[in-house]
């Protein structure tokens, strides 16, 4: 699945003003930026406009405007302003650094690299690029290149401040996070206008924690981070505060703890599934014989459709065991989750706080369904379909699903969660993955997508008032 960057603090008042007026009038649009309010991220966006029609070189609006429109889904027009930045200021490596980050969002590898690559040239300890060509030569599967530029990026940055934009003692809230990309979309999940957030790479921390009230563990691939979840776990031994999504509930989520342990509970189909060393892997004969084709192949810690494979024959298997990268695949039986109309249906329910929340429901030709590359854009039928989930998912998915999913929420003890799943002809809800990296992504501005917007910003509410629900309950900060 696709995942939400961080990208360095914006709107930072470290880049060329000139004049009073159009001083003033930057400070204004960073500070209604930085409201949180609809109506003045609006006001904002408008007064950078104004800025540029003055001074159309302005790097900071540029820049401010870029991440104002990336972070309230404008994705396209964030590339077109950060593209504008590096127009009129081609050897300001910052803005290579945010025009790469939101290229990488979009999965757009090959030109990330290039922005990326140009900001190291420009700004040879420019943290934000290395941390991206990590991940982007992680989702290669060159562990290598991933591991040195990882280093570069996090090494000496194991700490980094998110501050609150309020007037009042903000909630010092502690957020533990992964130098991999395993974490959790974390940043719309937070009331900013109350949550001062610490945020710890936990991989390269070493000493006391900082002073919080309330700790979010965002590491939430235990693929991909289990070094990550098992330090948290060792560093939360001397912390008295709530917890939302503890390190322990996290480690049993990996794809195989998920497949075997739910496959008792009642209603949920998990496919068999087995972790095999590529250097055993064709001893492994006892193992293979069990999987009749079509099987998937995996290796483990990706998302997405990454380095997943659907072997048919033979000549599928050869070439997936050359391509897909690591030490080690995933096994993974194939479950046919066909509708009697041959379509391919994945869903999306998020579960907060002991409730569930639907996110989304994607209708493909494909069997490997993501919402990116699916045909909700084209069909009008299909984003019926969608909403119908969405406005009444209980009534949608029938009552046996409905339960399966509420057992498999008890089951993962987490405060924040996702499951993507099918149904199956006997109403039996099968299991694709569960796991906290499960994005809420609200739509983008398009008309068409109204009828999502609720569910979104219902999913995300209810994320917000837990942090300020858990927080109440600690009688101080340690």
């Amino acid at each position: 699945m696709l995942r939400m960057i961080n990208m360095p603090e914006p709107f930072a008042s470290n880049m060329p003003i000139s004049s009073d007026k159009i001083c003033s009038q930057l400070k204004l649009a960073n500070a209604l930026a930085l409201s949180g309010s609809e109506q003045d991220h609006e006001q904002a966006k408008a007064l950078f406009l104004h800025i540029l029609t003055i001074m159309p070189d302005h790097l900071h609006a540029w820049v401010n405007l870029g991440i104002l429109l990336f972070e309230t889904g404008y994705t396209l027009a964030a590339i077109t302003a950060f593209s504008a930045a590096i127009n009129y200021h081609p050897q300001c490596a910052t803005a290579h650094a945010y025009l790469g980050n939101v290229l990488l969002y979009r999965d757009e590898l090959a030109t990330a690299k290039e922005h990326f690559d140009v900001a190291i040239t420009l700004d040879p300890g420019m943290t934000e690029a290395h941390r991206g060509l990590s991940s982007i030569y992680k989702r290669l599967g060159n562990d290598e290149k991933s591991t040195k530029h990882r280093h570069l990026g996090c090494r000496d940055h194991a700490v980094s401040i998110l501050p609150a934009y309020t007037n009042t003692e903000p909630i010092q809230l502690l957020v533990l996070a992964s130098a991999h990309e395993g974490n959790i979309p974390w940043r719309l999940l937070i009331d900013r206008s109350m949550l001062h957030s610490t945020i710890l790479l936990v991989e390269y921390f070493d000493g006391p924690l900082p002073c919080h009230q309330l700790v979010f563990n965002a590491i939430g691939d235990a693929d991909l981070c289990r070094e990550a979840l098992e330090k948290s776990i060792d560093l939360l031994r001397t912390s008295q505060v709530p917890v939302i999504n503890s390190p322990e509930a996290v480690l049993n989520t990996r794809r195989i703890v998920n497949a075997s342990r739910f496959t008792a509970l009642p209603g949920v189909r998990s496919p068999r599934m087995h972790l095999i060393a590529k250097a055993v892997f064709y001893d492994k004969q006892e193992v293979l014989s069990q999987y009749a084709y079509p099987f998937l192949l995996r290796s483990p810690g990706f998302h997405g459709g990454n380095h997943l494979a659907r072997i048919t024959n033979s000549n599928d298997l050869q070439s997936a065991f050359k391509e897909l990268p690591g030490e080690n695949l995933l096994l993974i039986e194939y479950l046919d989750s066909r509708s009697p109309d041959k379509l391919f249906r994945k869903y999306r329910i998020m579960f907060i706080n002991g409730l569930l929340y639907p996110i989304h429901m994607a209708i493909s030709t494909n069997w490997n369904v993501h919402y990116f590359s699916s045909e909700m854009d084209e069909k009008e039928a299909y984003r019926s379909e969608e909403a119908s989930f969405l406005n009444d998912f209980k009534g949608h998915l029938g009552e046996n699903v409905t339960t399966a999913l509420m057992h498999i929420s008890l089951a993962l003890d987490l405060d924040y969660c996702g499951i993507d799943f099918g149904i199956d002809e006997n109403s039996k809800l099968l299991l694709y993955e569960a796991n906290p990296t499960m994005l809420i992504n609200p739509p983008t501005h398009e008309k068409k997508w109204d009828y999502r917007r609720e569910a979104a910003s219902s999913a995300l509410s209810a994320a917000r008032n837990m942090f300020l629900e858990r927080a109440a309950l600690s009688d101080s900060s340690v």
